[in-house]
């Protein structure tokens, strides 16, 4: 019997930045699932219900922060731990502002790609 793997949400509109993160990640034995817009991953945790989402708050269509209390708010992907990710060094009060520190952290980009693993990993298994 397969063990289980999480699986990822990578929800970032710089396919570069996703598409490093993804490789790692899978390298590492996560499923991953990525996406580029807001209305793509509000669709995706539906269907999918990742172990995670890795949300950036700077997307094209819907602000990542805007997502996040859309996913929060419906019933069926509340529960989903959320880390934001952002490259804005003011995002920091608006992500506070919304942030629900149970199920949510957030990350500032560019950060060294070893402390987003560990946070990932800290996020996936409580440890």
């Amino acid at each position: 019997m397969p063990a289980f793997k999480p699986k990822i949400l990578i929800v970032d509109d710089e396919q570069e930045s996703r598409s490093a993160l993804a490789r790692i990640l899978k390298a590492k034995g996560f499923d991953v699932l990525e996406a580029k817009t807001g209305k793509e991953v509000l669709s995706r945790a539906k269907a999918e219900w990742p172990s995670l989402i890795v949300l950036d708050v700077v997307l094209p269509d819907i602000s990542g922060t805007k997502v996040f209390e859309q996913l929060k708010a419906d019933p069926v992907t509340k529960a989903i731990p959320i880390l934001l990710l952002t490259a804005k060094p003011d995002a920091a009060q608006e992500i506070a502002a919304v942030r629900d520190k149970t199920s949510t952290r957030h990350f500032e980009k560019p950060g060294r790609m070893e402390d987003l693993l560990n946070t990932i990993q800290q996020m996936i298994t409580g440890k």
